[in-house]
C-alpha cells in the first residue's frame, strides 16, 4: 500500500464532480475514495460511482509518459517532476463533468518555471488512458471527453473520445488544439486567459462563466456492463455530450453548480 500513500501526498485537490444526467447539472456528494484503490474501479454496479484520477504533468510531453507511466505505480517518480493529481467520483448511471479549480491548475503548471506545455492522463487503480496535451504555450484545451469501458463491473479501458473542433471553427481554426493521437479540442488562448490580450484579440470574457474555458473540464461516460451484466446507457451518447460540453450554455450551467463543489484541500508534501 506504499504507492497509495505516496499518491495521496501528490494530490493537490480532491474535487467531487458535478453529475451531468439528461443534460441537467446537479452536485454530487463528497467522497474520500482513492483512485489507486481497487474498490473504486472493480465490481461496480450501475448505481455506484467510479473513482477516477486526473494527473497533470507541467512541462511533460506526450512522450515523457513513456509506456503509460501509471501514477499509482510511479508516484515518487512523477511527484519529483511536479505532477499533481485531482481525484473525482464519476456517476456510473449518468454522465459526469470533472474539473479542478483554475487556481490549482495554474498552480501546478507554475511549478515548472520553464513549462510551455502540460499533459494529462486519466487513471484508475489498474488502468490508464493515453496522455493528452492540455496546454501548448499558445492555447489551453477547454474540454476533453473520456470513455470508461467496463466488463462485468471491472474497468478495462480508459479512452479519449475525439470531440473535434466543430463548435469552435473546425480543425484549421487557431483555437483548435491538437491534443494527441490525431484528436482535437476547442481551446482558449493563453493571452485571453491571463489577460495580456487587448481589444478584439481577447477571445475570453474574464469575470464571466466564459473564463471556465481557461481550465480543463473532463466529461466522462461509462460503457460496457456492470457487475450484474446490465449495460451502461450513457457511453453511446458521447458525441452529443462532447458537442454540448463545448457550448456556452453548458459552461454557464456548470459554473453555477460547481462554484461550491470545487473545494480545494491544498498541496500535500
Amino acid at each position: 500500500m506504499a504507492h497509495a500513500c505516496e499518491t495521496k501526498r501528490m494530490i493537490f485537490a480532491l474535487v467531487i464532480a458535478s453529475v451531468f444526467a439528461s443534460f441537467a447539472v446537479t452536485r454530487a456528494a463528497s467522497s474520500s475514495m482513492d483512485a489507486c484503490a481497487d474498490v473504486g474501479s472493480r465490481a461496480l454496479a450501475s448505481t455506484s460511482g467510479l473513482t477516477i484520477g486526473i494527473a497533470y504533468w507541467p512541462s511533460g510531453t506526450v512522450d515523457d509518459w513513456g509506456n503509460l507511466t501509471h501514477p499509482c505505480v510511479n508516484a515518487t517518480y512523477l511527484a519529483v517532476r511536479g505532477v499533481g493529481v485531482a481525484t473525482y467520483v464519476a456517476d456510473a448511471s449518468g454522465m459526469t463533468a470533472m474539473r479542478a479549480t483554475r487556481a490549482d491548475e495554474d498552480g501546478i503548471f507554475a511549478l515548472a518555471s520553464s513549462a510551455r506545455q502540460m499533459t494529462v492522463v486519466a487513471y484508475t487503480a489498474n488502468e490508464i488512458s493515453p496522455p493528452r496535451v492540455i496546454r501548448d504555450g499558445i492555447n489551453r484545451a477547454s474540454a476533453l471527453t473520456l470513455l470508461a469501458t467496463l466488463e462485468k463491473g471491472d474497468v478495462k479501458y480508459l479512452r479519449w473520445h475525439d470531440a473535434g473542433c466543430g463548435t469552435c471553427g473546425g480543425v484549421g481554426y487557431e483555437r483548435c488544439m491538437d491534443v494527441g493521437d490525431g484528436d482535437h479540442a476547442c481551446a482558449a488562448s493563453e493571452a485571453g486567459c491571463d489577460g495580456t490580450c487587448a481589444g478584439d484579440a481577447c477571445d475570453v470574457e474574464l469575470g464571466t462563466s466564459d473564463a471556465l474555458r481557461c481550465q480543463l473540464t473532463v466529461n466522462v461516460a461509462l460503457s460496457g456492463s456492470d457487475i450484474n451484466g446490465e449495460v451502461f446507457k450513457f457511453g453511446t451518447q458521447l458525441a452529443r455530450l462532447s458537442k454540448y460540453g463545448s457550448s456556452g450554455a453548458y459552461y454557464s450551467a456548470v459554473a453555477k453548480a460547481t462554484a461550491a463543489a470545487n473545494g480545494v484541500l491544498g498541496f500535500f508534501g
